[in-house]
């Protein structure tokens, strides 16, 4: 696939998922098939499909994302589709394109599929195994919180060759600096993650559960607190205003249910401990037709 995709004359259009996740998935895509794949990111909010992009396109590959059915199968019509994934709500809704190129796998992140699919005879570097440890909240790895840290205060766009070449590489350098830079940031964070909880966080009954809401950009780091107060589900939400109406985006949490099943209820999807949605806000912080009730 990448000698046919990187030839001459073939246009490579590379879509992924705006995180940590999919911008080294779109990385490991372009150290592939090399700088000339165009790169989109996409979110599950406003960001237009480039629809233009995808018509002009040869190969697509689309990684730590996935559109409706009907969308997927549009693109599959025009151009070789390649697919890499890990979202629960996704794989089940899109099972038809199971015999689809790529890798799907709910173990593992989209950024270590992205490689063993590209890189397969490679070990996964150590950055790469970071980052997948944390999207899929596993911490199977000492330092992934301290290195997803220093991470993020970096620019992760994917053609940052002077970031994500040697990580790619799996030089050791700036991997521990990343690490001892994260370290002291990350125990700074959890500690206003912990303050802002305790300030602002409310308690309410959301679809049947108990749940912790707060006005704030959901996270895996102020989930995992929230929950840790003794809810079933966290429930974070922060507005955007859109043509000059409110889009309110949604992301939950638990250690305990299937969130990614409540959020498909409202037209989104994700993984079991972690998942969101979005919709047009007119009143309440929760979507229409939802099960609420304030203690």
């Amino acid at each position: 696939m990448a000698a046919n995709a990187s030839g001459e004359n073939q246009v490579v259009l590379c879509m992924h998922h705006n995180d940590a996740d999919g911008r080294c998935s779109a990385a490991i895509v372009r150290r592939a098939l090399g700088a000339g794949v165009m790169m989109r990111e996409m979110d599950y909010e406003v960001v237009p499909i480039p629809w233009d992009d995808i018509a002009a396109a040869d190969t697509i590959l689309i990684v730590d994302f996935s559109f409706p059915l009907d969308q997927m199968q549009r693109m599959m019509s025009t151009a070789e589709v390649i697919w890499i994934d890990h979202h629960k709500s996704s794989l089940e809704a899109l099972a038809d394109l199971n015999d689809l190129p790529g890798l799907r796998n709910l173990e593992e992140a989209a950024c270590v599929l992205t490689w063993k699919f590209l890189f397969p005879d490679q070990a996964v570097p150590i950055a790469v195994s970071y980052i997948g440890d944390r999207d899929i909240w596993r911490f199977a790895y000492e330092h992934t919180a301290a290195f997803c840290e220093g991470l993020f205060q970096e620019d992760t766009h994917p053609s940052n060759d002077s970031l994500w070449t040697p990580l790619l590489d799996g030089d050791d350098e700036p991997v521990h600096r990343l690490i001892e830079t994260g370290e002291i940031l990350y125990q700074a964070r959890l500690n206003q993650i912990k303050r802002r909880v305790k300030q602002d966080a409310f308690e309410v009954q959301f679809e049947g559960h108990r749940a912790l809401a707060i006005n704030s950009r959901g996270s895996g780091d102020l989930g995992h607190a929230m929950c840790d107060e003794g809810y079933e589900v966290a429930y974070c939400y922060i507005d955007g205003y859109h043509n000059g109406r409110v889009l309110t985006n949604v992301a939950l949490f638990s250690e305990e249910i299937d969130v990614s099943v409540i959020a498909s209820r409202f037209g989104g999807g994700g993984h079991p401990g972690a998942a969101g949605f979005t919709f047009w806000r007119t009143g309440s912080p929760f979507p229409e037709g939802a099960e609420v009730s304030f203690n």
